[in-house]
């Protein structure tokens, strides 16, 4: 008996440690599980911005505007629904409801990739925009809690180097699918990631959710919400096709108007709003917020002229810039857990400083050097690494400020506020570069992508200044 009680206490003593290595182990499984929402979000936009043509191409001409209204749909369906879907997380469960948007956004895509006509191709990314709205504002805040303290800058930049890694993925496998198996292809295969991680997360996540966060929802302050946000996206989007003085961007944006005035209202007299004002007033998650509104529409404005510069200046073909523009990405996975490592370490104020300051020192570069000669290595090369390298710094030490400073009851709707700054952020970025990119002749050209780079080193300086003068660490 003796002999066996003493088998029994060796064989737990043996296992304890084990244990105890899972117990730590899981909180990154999780957190790996959980990244497949940037992952699947970032990669698609590499995929639909090179499949886009070839899915015209492949349709009727008449339902060319269809299709373009397909890849606004995405946008709007997604930034307009991440405060809804963040708030819902909190009080339902941020698992249970980033399977079901994991679910929503497989289906959709695969969808997608059989679509008959345009029409079901429309609704297919509407569904996905949908989505990933459920997605975005669910997945970190669902494993960030279970990550100590001192490893949640880490947590972050390895979350932002898996993005970075569908960033550089997205536009190459793209070219590749399409050349060879046709567009449908991409959407087929965001459809097979999907279901992987449709799979590891229900063996692997847990449950997080506030059962004390009230079940019922503002109804006025929930769709004032969405149709002021959606508003918003879609007069950004939309701007140059419909012009910006056009009845239609005039009717969307006093509709806009009125929408958020009255959601501003709903949620101050509510008791049960979509959206807790008191989040703004923890100053750090608020200037960690805008700070990140600055800093996305600078790189993304950054992102979309640059290939604008290869294509349409230097005469380069598609391929030819995709891999021209890589190594940004390439530079982006390898730096950013390292920066994660770092903010943990020195706090995030210094980080997001220099992140700010150092893209624009890659902007003044190319100001000075890129011209109509074809200087890549020594002209372009150098400012698109500076660029990067600063952008990596922003990328995750605004997100990890923003996520770390809230009460974690809150931080569901934290992250979808944040997540909506970021994508209006983006929205506007990406309407700059296309706006003031184009031109009549290849002059004109260039000197619109200048003045852009003027505005993109501004909004670098800018987010950095805005939070240097507060006291996030």
């Amino acid at each position: 008996m003796e002999s066996f009680e003493s088998q029994e206490t060796d064989r737990d003593l043996q296992e304890t440690p084990s244990r105890k290595e899972k117990l730590e182990i899981r909180p990154w499984i999780s957190l790996l599980v959980a990244s497949s929402s940037i992952f699947l979000m970032t990669l698609d936009l590499g995929l639909t911005a090179v499949s886009l043509p070839e899915i015209r191409a492949d349709f009727e001409e008449s339902k060319t505007q269809i299709i373009n209204w397909g890849a606004t749909s995405y946008l709007v369906a997604m930034t307009s629904l991440l405060l809804l879907f963040g708030r819902l997380a909190d009080r339902y469960g941020r698992r249970k409801l980033f399977l079901i948007g994991l679910s929503i956004t497989t289906m959709a895509v695969s969808l997608a990739a059989v679509t008959p006509n345009p029409e079901v191709f429309l609704i297919a990314r509407t569904f996905q925009g949908a989505g990933i709205a459920i997605l975005v504002p669910t997945a970190l805040a669902m494993v960030l809690g279970d990550i100590p303290q001192k490893h949640q800058g880490a947590a972050v930049g390895l979350w932002g180097s898996i993005g970075a890694t569908a960033g550089v993925l997205g536009p190459i496998s793209s070219g590749l699918l399409i050349e060879v198996f046709g567009w449908r292809a991409t959407f087929a295969l965001l459809g097979i990631l999907g279901v992987i991680a449709l799979v590891a997360g229900i063996r692997v996540l847990n449950e997080s959710y506030l059962p004390e966060v009230p079940e019922n929802l503002d109804v006025m302050s929930v769709f004032s919400g969405i149709i002021s946000i959606g508003s918003v996206t879609l007069i950004l989007l939309q701007g140059n096709d419909w012009g910006w003085l056009s009845k239609k961007i005039i009717l969307f944006l006093l509709l806009g108007l009125l929408a958020t005035y009255i959601f501003w209202i709903s949620c101050k007299r509510s008791r049960n709003p979509l959206l807790d004002i008191e989040l703004f007033n923890n100053h750090k998650y608020r200037q960690a917020t805008i700070a990140a509104g600055f800093h996305q529409l600078a790189f993304f404005a950054f992102f979309f002229s640059s290939p604008i510069l290869l294509s349409e200046v230097w005469g380069w073909s598609p391929m030819k810039t995709g891999f021209a523009v890589a190594p940004a990405m390439l530079l982006a996975i390898l730096v950013q857990t390292p920066f994660g490592i770092l903010a943990d370490r020195f706090g995030y104020r210094k980080l997001i400083l220099y992140g700010g300051f150092v893209p624009s020192l890659g902007i003044a570069w190319w100001l000075i050097f890129v011209d109509f000669e074809q200087s890549y290595l020594s002209a372009f090369l150098p400012g698109l690494l500076v660029v990067s390298l600063g952008s990596a710094m922003v990328g995750i030490t605004t997100t990890g400020v923003a996520l770390t400073v809230v009460d974690p009851q809150k931080l569901g709707i934290a992250n979808a506020m944040h997540q909506v700054t970021r994508r209006l952020g983006t929205t506007m970025g990406v309407a700059l570069a296309v706006g003031l990119s184009s031109g009549s002749n290849v002059l004109k050209i260039l000197e619109n992508v200048k003045v852009l780079w003027w505005i993109v080193a501004f909004m670098y300086a800018a987010g950095s200044l805005f939070v240097w003068k507060s006291d996030v660490e």
